[in-house]
């Protein structure tokens, strides 16, 4: 009797290994099996939408197909939050996944401020041209030219522009805006495009596929800060979720991957400082070569590594070390700024036409701050009495695609309360102290001046009173710090299911922009 018991029981321990094995086996691949699907029904419901709206019928095989992926999609969301044991950073993908498709397919290329440059900036690079050349001229497909915008403004000119395959080997010289760039920030996109080539695709297509690189860098980057960050994940998570920051990371612009680069900086830095264990030498390494990254993809950026200098009050290193650490960090960032200006200033710029009829004198503007300081700082209080609010607001995302989709302002607003409140949210066991939030501060000041005086002296006429050319998603990384300046240690508002409830409440919020992205392209 007790030999058939002991053998019942080593079978089901072995089915209960057996089951624990296979869940683990689907757990690994939720994620590619949701992402194929979110792609499918996305792509469906773009084909629904061109059905209805121009050949006037509505498509029982595209309604039946949407409903099966549609309810595939919510039982694996279900699964994997049932399964994820609370575990944030793959709640948040679970709901990342479906919601950015939505921003990557019905968001057409060429949309989101200034991609035509990046989709050429993109598409040299994949043809091996890593430094691009003096004169800013890029060497492209001529449909990458006619088949994007202005030819692509709507989802009548999608569908017209998607026949026919591209033929490759017809090429035709333009300007690019985005020549001077760095080619990191395209390595990924470019790959969409290597894809299209070889085998032959239309142009859009190539398009698409860069999109859709990027939106794969994104995820992955979201979930790895989402695991290492100490603190601030739900400040995180408002922040990836944002419209602005969703509609650029589905994108081919640059600003998808310096986003990434910089959230990904902070997040390893304070991985690093608040955690018990000694830092590894490759640790510093990687520490270092993400903050001489960052310092090259946006120069205005550079003072984010001055978040370092918290190590200064680390326990878990010798003083030795904090110095090579940080000097090594800041010395390298600089030299590596630096180093790329200087090598891009013999390149020309393809603005030549807008600096010469709008008065924009660099020079001219530096004489004007040095002989008339006062004059400049009246300039920069009338520029963020007038347009402070709209800069927090277009950062949201007020003002999507070219800054001519607007979705309705109480939305936007919903969203920025709902940013400050993620703060308050989470039991963080780590915080910033008093002293590391003034420098929090500090550095986000800096870097929100460095942007509005770099657009001072290279985009606004000279003698105007308010500065031209700054957009709220430049203050993308800004508002991360200042955001985990905010956030308290032990000291929270406890919601019950909060790491199901938020990022469902997110994608909610994102419902009415993605309908009225929808809307703008009929």
């Amino acid at each position: 009797m007790a030999e058939k018991i002991q053998n019942v029981s080593k079978k089901l321990i072995k089915i209960t290994g057996l089951l624990k094995d296979k869940k683990n086996i689907i757990m690994k691949f939720i994620f590619p099996l949701e992402f194929i699907l979110s792609l499918l029904i996305a792509y469906v419901m773009l084909r629904f939408v061109i059905i209805r709206n121009y050949s006037g019928y509505n498509s029982l095989k595209h309604i039946i197909m949407i409903g099966i992926f549609g309810l595939a999609i919510l039982a694996i969301i279900i699964y994997n939050c049932k399964n994820s044991k609370g575990k944030l950073e793959r709640i948040v993908i679970g709901f990342l996944i479906p919601i950015g498709m939505m921003y990557l397919v019905f968001m057409l290329p060429s949309q989101v401020p200034d991609e035509q440059a990046h989709l050429r900036r993109a598409y040299e690079i994949s043809e091996g041209v890593i430094i691009g050349r003096k004169d800013t001229i890029s060497v492209i497909p001529r449909d990458l030219q006619t088949k994007i915008k202005p030819n692509l403004e709507s989802y009548r000119q999608f569908s017209e522009n998607l026949a026919g395959q591209t033929d490759y080997n017809d090429k035709v010289e333009v300007n690019n805006p985005a020549g001077t760039y760095p080619f990191i920030l395209y390595i990924f996109s470019s790959i969409g495009f290597v894809i299209s080539r070889l085998f032959s695709l239309n142009i859009l297509i190539g398009c698409y596929l860069a999109k859709l690189m990027n939106f794969i860098v994104f995820l992955v980057a979201a979930y790895y800060t989402l695991k290492i960050i100490p603190f601030g994940k739900y400040v995180m998570t408002a922040i990836m979720f944002m419209p602005m920051f969703l509609h650029q990371a589905t994108s081919t612009s640059a600003d998808c991957i310096i986003n990434i680069i910089s959230m990904v900086f902070i997040a390893y830095l304070l991985y690093l400082y608040f955690r018990k264990e000694k830092m590894k030498k490759r640790e510093g390494v990687l520490l270092v070569t993400l903050g001489v990254l960052l310092s090259i993809v946006k120069y205005v950026y550079l003072p984010i590594i001055g978040l370092a200098f918290i190590f200064i009050f680390s326990k878990n290193m010798s003083k030795k070390y904090k110095i090579i650490l940080i000097s090594t960090l800041v010395i390298l960032s600089i030299i590596a700024a630096l180093g790329y200006y200087i090598f891009t200033t013999g390149y020309g710029t393809a603005f030549t036409k807008y600096i010469e009829s709008n008065n924009v004198n660099t020079s001219e503007q530096i004489k004007g701050i040095i002989n008339n300081p006062k004059g400049f700082l009246d300039t920069l209080n009338y520029t963020f009495k007038n347009m402070g609010e709209t800069y927090i607001y277009q950062m949201v995302g007020i003002a999507l695609g070219w800054l001519c989709i607007y979705p309705n302002r109480i939305w936007i607003t919903i969203y920025i309360i709902i940013m400050l409140a993620s703060c308050f949210i989470e039991k963080n066991k780590v915080a910033f102290n008093w002293k590391q939030k003034i420098w929090g501060c500090l550095i986000s000041a800096v870097i929100i001046l460095l942007i509005v005086t770099g657009m001072y002296l290279t985009w606004t006429k000279v003698g105007n009173i308010i500065v031209d050319g700054v957009q709220g998603r430049y203050f993308i990384p800004v508002a991360f710090v200042l955001l985990l300046c905010l956030c308290k240690k032990d000291n929270y508002i406890k919601i019950k299911n909060i790491e199901y409830k938020f990022p469902i409440l997110l994608c909610l919020l994102n419902l009415p922009i993605l309908n009225t992205i929808y809307h703008f392209f009929i």
